[in-house]
């Protein structure tokens, strides 16, 4: 977490939460508080999701999720529950949940891997793959990520496309 004084981040998030700002000016802003981190910057992110928007909410849960800070939780998962915001929102509010990689999250995945929206039901089941997977990693999966950003599963163990294809195309194969 960086350092900044809170008059700066809450100047930061006036801009994030300006609706006649420029969409390029508020992701900036957005990026921003994610590289900051913190409960200020969680506090700013959070009271953006009544945005017009669906980019800029999809964003939104993304940024709290690659955040990794399990205070984001319960923001996540109001987003995930109000059927008001849009799929993909609430698809980046489940996948962000994964990300943060909480058992604490399993009971809500769980919940919501049976919602009427596919988009939704099956990104609660990924999610909730990785928190599993994170919780006792037995699985022979190793995640070797060299970039800065949390994925949604690790990567697969083989390289053979082969192998990779017969296991896309299989639809009982687990979507993690």
């Amino acid at each position: 977490m960086v350092q900044i004084e809170e008059s700066k981040i809450a100047d930061i998030g006036r801009v994030l939460n300006d609706k006649d700002r420029p969409l390029k000016e508020r992701f900036r802003a957005l990026f921003t508080l994610k590289n900051i981190g913190g409960p200020s910057a969680l506090a700013s992110i959070e009271s953006c999701f009544d945005d017009e928007s669906a980019l800029l909410k999809h964003e939104l849960a993304y940024c709290l999720g690659q955040m990794q800070d399990r205070a984001a939780i319960p923001i996540l998962a109001k987003v995930l529950e109000d059927v008001k915001q849009e799929p993909m929102v609430r698809h980046e509010a489940a996948e962000a949940l994964g990300a943060i990689g909480a058992s604490e999250v399993e009971d809500i995945l769980v919940k919501y891997s049976k919602d009427p929206v596919v988009e939704v039901a099956e990104t609660c089941e990924i999610a909730l793959g990785r928190v599993r997977w994170l919780q006792n990693k037995e699985q022979g999966f190793v995640d070797n990520n060299p970039y800065a950003s949390v994925d949604p599963t690790p990567p697969a163990v083989t390289n053979s496309v082969e192998e990779l294809q017969r296991t896309l195309l299989d639809e009982t194969e687990s979507l993690f």
